[in-house]
Formats: structure tokens, sequence, C-alpha cells
């Protein structure tokens, strides 16, 4: 689209608009700096985690997968904003959008509409897709008619590759007006200033007297795998000097996953990664085998809500248990 088309189409977003007043956002909100709303719009929804990690999808779903699925860590923002006048298109938003990150130099990885997305309208797309808030109050959730859905989405990228966003405009159920959802990634080195401490081998062993077991949260995998991460060495290593320190332990690695995909799914996957520990332990710390078990509770066994990123993040954890020998 032209520039001036491009103006075209903003300035029929905010003359829709003008016809209805728009209310004011929640309290603490605001846009993410690159991605602008389109006017007409008002903020229902914000939640800002200083670091974690997020996957955008940037292909369709197939009803088990995405086909494809950019990911990120850093800075996210989860903002809704909802429409008041009805006479807005979720068309024209998609478009306003896709003009704006385009003049700002972001790469639009994907964008679809409807059954394009996934079954039921794209229904099986956003919901799979677990990067949308769907907590705001009264807002937002899908037409439930398949028909008066109307649901669009967008995956973009900045130019330097440090934003990563996906948008979905659709339908609402109670509102006339439609909503935008919008969850964005800026790329960022963790604060391990105020990140949580490793433990320490002693510390360990206490939350192995005192309670049984204990959750290690420095072992890390790449997304949807079992192989381990580097910077997962000092977490293994601690582990290893745990088992040198008490030789009478014997330990159950349990693998947690959240919930995100299905059962049998996490359930395969967090017992992979339990093998995977076991393994590195006794291959590269010498720690026998004897002395160690793996299993996979999968999401079986949450420790904070599933509902957002940070919890998400906290329930994928490894846990040693100890055994009896």
């Amino acid at each position: 689209m032209s520039q001036m088309a491009a103006c075209r189409a903003g300035a029929l977003i905010g003359t829709l608009a003008l016809s209805t007043p728009v209310m004011a956002d929640i309290d603490g909100a605001y846009d993410h700096p690159d991605i602008e709303r389109v006017a007409g719009s008002h903020i229902v929804y914000f939640d800002r985690t200083e670091f974690d990690r997020i996957t955008i999808p940037v292909g369709p779903y197939a009803g088990d997968e995405f086909e494809t699925a950019e990911t990120l860590e850093g800075e996210v923002i989860k903002l809704s904003y909802l429409f008041e006048n009805p006479d807005i298109s979720t068309l024209q938003i998609k478009r306003n959008y896709m003009d704006a990150l385009e003049t700002r130099g972001f790469e639009i990885l994907y964008a679809e509409s409807h059954d394009a997305l996934g079954s039921g309208a794209g229904r099986g797309f956003y919901n799979a897709a677990g990067i949308f808030s769907r907590s705001a109050r009264d807002c937002c959730r899908l037409a439930t008619r398949s028909s008066n859905r109307d649901l669009r989405y967008i995956a973009a990228r900045s130019a330097d590759g440090s934003v990563l966003a996906g948008i979905a405009t659709f339908n609402e159920r109670r509102d006339p007006g439609p909503a935008v959802e919008i969850a964005v990634v800026t790329s960022a080195e963790m604060d391990t200033e105020m990140d949580h401490q490793p433990l320490t081998a002693g510390e360990m062993e206490a939350g192995l007297i005192d309670d049984g077991r204990v959750a290690v949260q420095d072992i890390l995998f790449e997304f949807d795998s079992a192989r381990i991460l580097p910077e997962s060495s000092e977490a293994l290593a601690t582990v290893a000097q745990l088992m040198g320190d008490a030789p009478d332990i014997a330990l159950l690695v349990v693998g947690h996953t959240d919930n995100s995909g299905g059962y049998d799914y996490n359930l395969s996957l967090s017992m992979a990664r339990a093998e995977a520990v076991v393994d590195y332990l006794t291959q590269q710390h010498d720690v026998t085998s004897e002395r160690l078990q793996a299993a996979g509770a999968g999401m079986m066994a949450p420790i904070a809500t599933n509902r957002t990123d940070q919890g998400r993040t906290l329930n994928r954890r490894v846990e040693l248990v100890e055994m009896q020998r």
C-alpha cells in the first residue's frame, strides 16, 4: 500500500472512531513503543514480564502443532485493546497494523485469516498459540459462531531482529466492537542480579531432608526438546557435588512441563528430559546409575499458575526426590 493509501486507511479508522467516544486505558497501561495502536481503541488488559521466553506462531496450526514458529527471550508485554465502534472491521485493523509495521521496517513473517489459520475459523490456532491473555474482565473472547468470528493474525519481526510480535484481531463475544490482542517480546539479556540465586549442594540437601524433594530451576532445555542447554552445567555440577557429599542418597530425577500441548506429549517430553539429566550425571560426573532413576510427571504437578508466562516458566523444571536405597 502506498503512503497516501495508508494515510487514507488511517483516516478512515479515525473517522469511524470519532463517532463513538474512546474510553480511557486501564491504569498503568501503555503501548509498546514500536507497535502503535489503531485509532479508536483503548487498552483493557496489560501485563509486563521483565524476562521470559515466548514463542510466536509464524505458520498455520495443523491440529497438533504449528507448521513453523519463532522464539525469542526478553521483556514480554501483552495487551488487549477494545474498539467501541462496531463499524470498524477486523480487516481495517489488520491492514492498519501491517502498514504501520512495514513503515517501521518490520518484516511480516505471517499474515492470515479465518480457516487459513486453522480449524474452527481460526479458533484452534488462537487457543493453541497460548500467547494471548484472554484475562481482561469481560474481554476478550472470540465470537461464539465461526461465521461471526472474523479472526485475523499477523506475526512480525523488527529489522534488527530484536522485537517479535503476534497480533490477533477478531470480533468479540460480548462487545459490539472488535478486539485486538498483542504479545510482543523485546530481546534482552536476563538481569542476573534480579534473578534467583542458584541452589548450593547444601541447600539441595536441606530441601531433601526437610521436604523430601527440591526443585532445580537452573536445568534448562532447548524449546520442545530434551537437549540440555550449556548454561545448565553449573546446576548439574552442583547436583553431582550433592551426590558426592552425601554418598547414601539416591535420587528420583523428575521432569516437569507446563500445560502447553497435549497430555501425552508433555508426559513423554518430561520423561525424556529426566533421562537426559540422568545420562548427563552418569556420563559427565561419574555418578553411578544405581543412585539415579528418571521419571516424568508432565503437567501433573504445577507449582504456579499456567495462565501466565511467569507461571509456566516456573512449572518447567527438574525436581530431585529422595529415594530409599
